[in-house]
């Protein structure tokens, strides 16, 4: 026995509101089609009734002469209709009972048409012609599929045999061709059916398609509304000044910067640039920032090595057995000292400024967080100097990555040359938003990557401090 193929949620969602659009559709024309054959048989009733007045003779003789034959079949089919309008029209009917409903209207029609008319008929009744029209004018009103159409048409072809063996004298051969032609009747509305509910639900799938990638698009804003919360909001006053601009290439990215000044007044950054895009990277991050809390809450003078060295045992324990990890920095400034201290995790080094001089690049001192656990994970801290005026700028691999035209990478190299550019400017001055704009000049197209820039510069600290004491001593 073959399986099945397995169907997703999402194609079984359109599969059930698919139907459920269906089931509404079949009862708006099941009313309709009750009103047209209302309008029918009243209209054939008036004309027999016309020509009975206009005929030779008296009226009433004519009427009792023709009641039954005439009068009594389009009668009968306005009250059955009639009432099948009001049954339809006050019940609530789900998809299947609307659906088996309009089964039971077209098996009457084929009674009307194939048992009582015949049974008052002075000729015979043109079987085929009638099968072909019942069916056909059954299949233009109500949507079914071709499955359904077809039972119609087994139920209908079934009455018309029936008729044809009570009413109609004729050989074995005739009641051959008529077990094989009166079938063949069913096509046009078959091929009808088909058509229909192909168009309608290729239409609704479309629809639906766009109505739910709008609700995701309003989802996804709200999202990235809540995570950009995550984010820190800028420093621009004090002795630090630390300013970013993220470019996330989704509408929620994996770049994230965490800030924490501990009891000390020492400024802690951590900078991570999750694996993947999209909403799993974001909702690792989510977790990571719940990570970073706990860690500073439970011990506020972790050094960057670690930091780094707990992150790297939380993604062991829950992250990386999803294939998931993460490349950071950690960088802890002192403001009674001119040295910060940096790990770094298999992150793209970020560069010190120091005025003129060429940048100094952190490189990677430990492997990516989620690879190797304790004990064989070793990330230590270093100590680089940081005096007023300098500058440090912290960046993730969406920078380095970018192509231009030629499809040649930025590179590290290359973001070292546009930030050794921006040495002379000063360090109360941002520069975030002018290397952004540069690495966005310099690719081509949208971004490859998420991309995130870092910069935290230092000014006047040690000068305000030299001043407080002078003043202290005098």
């Amino acid at each position: 026995m073959k399986n099945r193929p397995a169907t997703s949620p999402f194609d079984e969602e359109i599969s059930v509101a698919s139907e459920q659009k269906r089931g509404e559709w079949i009862h708006r024309r099941l009313l309709i089609y009750c009103k047209f054959s209302i309008f029918q048989f009243t209209l054939e009733t008036v004309i027999r009734l016309t020509i009975l007045v206009f005929r030779h003779g008296s009226f009433v003789q004519n009427f009792l002469a023709s009641a039954t034959s005439d009068l009594l079949p389009p009668v009968v089919g306005v009250i059955i209709f009639l009432s099948g309008y009001k049954y339809a029209k006050n019940r609530p009917l789900d998809r299947v009972a609307v659906i088996r409903y309009s089964f039971r209207m077209i098996f009457l029609v084929g009674i009307m048409g194939f048992v009582i008319r015949p049974l008052f008929a002075d000729a015979p009744v043109p079987l085929v012609g009638r099968v072909l029209v019942i069916h056909l004018v059954g299949a233009l009103f109500i949507p079914w599929t071709v499955r359904e159409a077809f039972k119609i048409l087994l139920g209908l072809c079934g009455l018309a045999l029936i008729s044809d063996f009570l009413f109609v004298e004729g050989t074995l051969g005739h009641r051959v061709f008529e077990v094989f032609i009166l079938p063949a009747m069913g096509l046009p509305g078959l091929l009808w059916c088909w058509f229909r509910y192909s168009r309608f639900h290729s239409r609704f799938t479309l629809d639906h398609v766009l109505g739910r990638y709008g609700q995701l698009q309003r989802e996804l804003e709200q999202a990235r509304s809540v995570h950009e919360m995550l984010f820190p909001n800028e420093i621009t006053e004090g002795p630090f000044q630390l300013r970013y601009r993220y470019e996330p290439m989704q509408q929620l990215g994996g770049d994230y910067v965490y800030v924490h000044r501990d009891q000390g007044d020492r400024l802690n950054i951590v900078v991570l640039d999750v694996t993947g895009h999209g909403i799993t990277a974001a909702l690792t991050v989510n977790r990571i920032h719940g990570e970073l809390d706990r860690l500073f809450g439970e011990n506020d003078d972790r050094r960057p090595g670690d930091v780094l060295k707990a992150l790297n045992r939380y993604f062991c324990v829950s992250m990386a057995r999803h294939g998931v990890y993460a490349t950071a920095v950690a960088v802890r400034i002192d403001r009674q000292g001119d040295q910060l201290e940096w790990a770094n995790a298999g992150h793209p080094p970020p560069f010190v400024l120091c005025g003129e001089s060429p940048c100094v690049a952190l490189d990677s001192n430990a492997v990516m967080l989620g690879v190797l656990d304790d004990p064989l994970y070793e990330c230590s801290t270093q100590v680089q100097t940081f005096a007023d005026g300098d500058r440090i700028v912290l960046y993730t691999d969406g920078v380095i990555e970018a192509h231009d035209s030629r499809n040649e990478m930025l590179g590290i190299d290359g973001f070292q040359r546009v930030l050794q550019g921006k040495a002379s400017v000063a360090s109360r001055e941002a520069v975030s938003e002018d290397l952004l704009r540069e690495v966005q000049r310099f690719r081509k197209g949208p971004a490859e990557d998420d991309v995130l820039i870092v910069e935290l510069s230092r000014h006047g600290d040690r000068a305000e401090d030299r001043k407080g004491e002078i003043h202290a001593t005098e």
